[in-house]
């Protein structure tokens, strides 16, 4: 991770050694500087802010960072000392967290652990969903198939959403990701496992782990509730014409079935996986098999590797 410093006039020895100390990449910049380029120009994964120029003019900068688009995400620290602390002047500024100058090296240390970790799972967390996104969904797979583990991983599609999408709008398909999330995430939640994980690697992709012998009735299940809860989203025509019926720019007219819902499973049995593509591979192969049947569908993947 790479974290940025904002001073006044100069950083204090031991606050920048022991922020330096813990990132990959750290730099100090002063208020003479020009602040806004120099962070445009290497953008951090942290920044923090000395209490000085937080009062003295760091106000129009957290707004500047706060109204970017590309960088409005990165978490802002203000690092403040006893006087700051009394101050309420700060308190009015978009800032994330603090840290005190008066704090033990040790207190100062882990706080700044704890601020990075969250700023990294913040990050990668689908902005709709709330769940995980994809870079913690490849090291969380990865990390089980290293450890050896027997799961099974569900690779979750929506189909027929764009058709969806295009009828009803993407406000309204916004609201069916974020349903199938709490579908897939409650019926996961309702076994009570350990060796379990829900994410959302995008679009309308999820993914859940799970212990095998568990798999079956997840997948069954997440069906069921998903295929319930989806006609609440149509309107009555579409739903006695049993899906969207559109006409193309070319004339042709389509019809377009009820959105419903792919689950591709393979399962991790005695170290048969070693790497994320590998699985990911064969959970590929089965879905294009899935999306060619009709309705919500699900396939566990037994096959043994070939030696």
């Amino acid at each position: 991770m790479r974290a940025v410093l904002l001073v006044q006039d100069s950083a204090d020895a031991r606050i920048s050694e022991l922020i330096g100390s813990l990132f990959d990449s750290f730099q100090i910049i002063t208020g003479k500087q020009d602040v806004i380029s120099l962070i445009y120009m290497e953008p951090p994964d942290l920044i923090i802010i000395e209490g000085g120029f937080l009062m003295a003019g760091g106000h129009g900068i957290v707004g500047e960072f706060r109204s970017n688009t590309i960088f409005g995400h990165v978490p802002i620290v203000a690092l403040l000392d006893r006087d700051d602390l009394e101050s309420s002047s700060w308190q009015d500024i978009p800032v994330d967290d603090y840290l005190s100058t008066e704090e033990t090296d040790s207190s100062i240390t882990r706080r700044l652990r704890f601020i990075a970790k969250r700023a990294v799972r913040e990050l990668d967390m689908n902005p709709l969903t709330r769940l995980p996104g994809n870079e913690s969904i490849i090291r969380t797979i990865q990390e089980m198939f290293d450890a050896g583990d027997d799961i099974a991983i569900a690779w979750v599609d929506i189909d027929n959403f764009k058709p969806f999408n295009d009828r009803y709008g993407f406000s309204r398909g916004d609201e069916i990701l974020m349903a199938a999330g709490r579908i897939i995430t409650n019926a996961v939640r309702e076994i009570n496992r350990e060796k379990t994980f829900v994410g959302h690697i995008g679009g309308d992709d999820f993914v859940f782990i799970c212990p095998t012998a568990q798999v079956r009735q997840l997948c069954e299940e997440v069906i069921s509730r998903f295929d319930m809860v989806i006609r609440n989203f149509y309107n009555d025509d579409d739903l006695a014409e049993g899906g969207i019926v559109a006409t193309g720019r070319d004339g042709t007219v389509h019809k377009f079935p009820l959105t419903t819902i792919t689950i591709a499973v393979v399962l991790n049995e005695g170290g048969r996986y070693t790497h994320y593509g590998q699985a990911c591979q064969d959970a590929t192969d089965i879905k294009k098999y899935l999306k060619a049947l009709d309705g919500s569908n699900y396939m566990i993947d037994r096959r043994t590797l070939k030696t």
